[in-house]
């Protein structure tokens, strides 16, 4: 079970220097990103392809780690050691977290950019 922090705000501001305009910019690139990643990994772990899942796994762990969204780096890295061990079975198994991860992920991104009341 996947205990990590949906977002990692210390990690993120270690990376922008508590810069709030690069935050969210980063974080926007982010997200067009790991959309991107996430439905090619999804049509991989489909499709059986263990390449292709190893290296969108391993992207998106790369990316997420490195802005601070743990919840979903670890998910995939899970899904990275299941593939590198040819377990396309468990690697699926693995899978099965990343809507739940991702949703919350885009949630608390949400809801960071939403204007003070």
């Amino acid at each position: 079970m996947n205990t990590a922090p949906v977002l990692d705000r210390k990690q993120l501001l270690e990376i922008t220097d508590g810069d709030a305009e690069f935050e969210q910019e980063l974080l926007g690139t982010y997200r067009a990103s790991a959309t991107g990643t996430l439905g090619r990994l999804r049509t991989a772990l489909a499709a059986g392809e263990s390449t292709q899942v190893i290296r969108e796994a391993h992207a998106l762990k790369g990316a997420s780690l490195n802005v601070g969204a743990s919840a979903l780096g670890e998910c995939a890295a899970a899904i990275e050691r299941a593939a590198r061990a040819g377990n396309l079975t468990l690697a699926r198994h693995e899978a099965r977290e990343l809507g739940a991860h991702e949703a919350a992920l885009w949630a608390e991104l949400d809801r960071s950019r939403a204007p003070e009341r």
